[in-house]
C-alpha cells in the first residue's frame, strides 16, 4: 500500500512559520481549483463573551478571503474547502484582527503572575537551604528537595492557571479559523478508547492526566486529540509509562484486527498485555525500524499490508514533526491512534517570562496543530484505501 503525502499545499504564509514537518520529496500533484462556496458562518466574528463583532474591517477581510476562492467553474470540493492553506490565511487575520487585542488587555496581569511566581519559588528555594544546612537527620534532604520541588510546582500552577484563563478567551475565537474544530478542557479520546485499543501497556491501571483536547473534522476524517500523561506507581517508585498527545483518526472501514506498534525505548518497554491478549509479534524487513519499535498483531497479513515502507516513513516524519524520539501507534476498530511521546508541554502558551502578545507561541501552537492535519494528508485517509 502506498500511502503519499500531499506535498506543497499551503506554502504562502506571510508571517514567518517555522515548519518542523520534514517531506520526502514527492512528484507534482496536480493542483485542483479552488472551492466557490466556503460556509460563510464559519468565518462569522464573535468576541469570546459570544456577543457579535460589528467591526466592519474584520469582517471585509474575511469576506475578501472568501471571495479570493471562487473559480468560474462555480464548483468547490472538500479538500479546497478545509485545506491548510485557508487554515493559514484565517489563523493569522484572526490572531492579528481579534486575538492581539484581547491579550494586550492582559499583560499587566502577565507582569503581576511573574512577580508572585518568583516570590514563591525564591521563599521555598531559601527554605530548602535552610533546612539542608541547619536541620540535622537523614531526613533533611528529602525535605529540601520537597521545598525546591514545592518551588517549581508553585511556578507551574500560577503558569497554568493564568494560560487556562486566557485559553478560555481565545480559543474559540482561534479554532474558528479551521472549520469545525473546537477546543475542549475535557479529554476528546477517552481512557476506556486508550485501554481497548491497547496503545500503552497497564493503561487500564495507571492514572491519567489531561491538558489540552480538540476535535473537528479534516477533508471528511474525524479528529480527536488529547493531550495526556500516564503514569502508574507513587513517589520514588512511580514510573511514567506516556506523555504527550493522543490523535484519533477515523477510517472508513474497520480493520479486521489488532495492530500495535511500540517504541523500545521509552515508556515501560512491557509487551506481556499484548501477548496475553494473543497477539503475535510480527517480523519486518525494515532493519532500522525494529531497532526502535516492536510490532504485535492479531492479523500476520493485514499487519504487514498496513506497515509499508511508506508508513514507516510517514511514522517517522510524525515523530520529528512533534521533536519528538519515539510515537506509539494502534489501528483498531474504525480508527488509527497515534501518540507521540513528547516530555514537553504541547499547545503551549502564555509563558510568565515573555509578553502575553508575542507571536512565537502562536507560531508553534499553529505548526504543532497543522502536523496532525498533515497525518490526513500524508495517509490519505480520506480515501479508499481498500482494505
Amino acid at each position: 500500500m502506498t500511502i503519499p503525502s500531499l506535498d506543497g499545499n499551503g506554502s504562502n504564509f506571510n508571517i514567518n512559520i517555522k515548519q518542523n514537518i520534514p517531506v520526502n520529496p514527492q512528484p507534482p500533484v496536480p493542483v485542483q481549483a479552488e472551492p466557490a462556496e466556503i460556509n460563510n458562518s464559519a468565518h462569522e466574528v464573535v468576541s469570546p463573551s459570544g456577543v457579535e463583532n460589528s467591526t466592519s474591517e474584520v469582517q471585509q477581510d474575511v469576506n475578501s478571503n472568501i471571495t479570493s476562492q471562487q473559480n468560474s467553474s462555480g464548483s468547490s470540493t472538500q479538500d479546497d474547502e478545509y485545506s491548510i492553506k485557508q487554515f493559514r490565511k484565517d489563523y493569522q487575520l484572526r490572531l492579528e484582527k481579534e486575538v492581539m487585542p484581547i491579550l494586550k488587555g492582559y499583560e499587566e496581569e502577565r507582569k503581576k503572575r511573574f512577580m508572585m511566581a518568583v516570590i514563591a519559588a525564591v521563599i521555598c528555594v531559601i527554605a530548602g537551604i535552610f533546612i539542608f544546612f541547619n536541620v540535622e537527620g537523614r531526613l533533611a534532604g528529602e525535605a529540601a528537595g520537597g521545598c525546591i520541588a514545592g518551588a517549581f510546582a508553585i511556578w507551574m500552577w500560577i503558569k497554568k492557571s493564568f494560560e487556562l484563563k486566557i485559553k478560555r478567551l481565545i480559543m474559540p475565537t482561534l479554532m474558528k479559523a479551521m472549520h469545525g474544530f473546537k477546543w475542549l478542557e475535557n479529554p476528546v479520546v477517552a481512557a476506556a478508547d486508550i485501554s481497548a485499543c491497547k496503545i500503552f501497556p497497564k493503561a487500564d491501571r495507571a492514572g491519567a492526566s489531561f491538558d489540552d483536547c480538540f476535535v473537528g473534522e479534516y477533508r471528511g476524517v474525524p479528529i480527536a486529540i488529547s493531550e495526556c500523561s500516564y503514569t502508574i506507581g507513587s513517589g520514588k517508585n512511580r514510573k511514567t509509562i506516556f506523555e504527550g498527545a493522543v490523535i484519533r483518526l477515523k477510517m472508513n472501514k474497520n480493520f479486521e484486527g489488532l495492530t500495535v506498534v511500540r517504541p523500545k525505548n521509552v515508556g515501560l518497554r512491557d509487551v506481556s498485555d499484548l501477548k496475553k491478549s494473543k497477539l503475535q509479534e510480527v517480523k519486518l524487513e525494515d532493519v532500522e525500524f525494529s531497532k526502535d519499535y516492536v510490532v504485535y498483531s492479531t492479523d500476520q497479513i493485514e499487519s504487514r499490508y498496513l506497515l509499508t515502507t511508506a508508513f514507516m516513513d510517514r511514522f517517522r516524519d510524525i515523530t520529528m514533526a512533534f521533536c519528538s524520539f519515539y510515537s506509539f501507534c494502534s489501528f483498531y476498530g474504525d480508527s488509527v491512534y497515534i501518540a507521540p511521546y513528547c516530555t514537553s508541554d504541547l499547545f503551549n502558551l502564555c509563558s510568565l517570562t515573555k509578553p502575553v502578545t508575542n507571536k512565537e507561541q502562536f507560531e508553534q501552537l499553529f505548526n504543532e496543530f497543522v502536523s496532525i492535519l498533515q497525518l490526513v494528508d500524508h495517509f490519505k485517509l480520506d480515501k479508499k484505501l481498500g482494505l
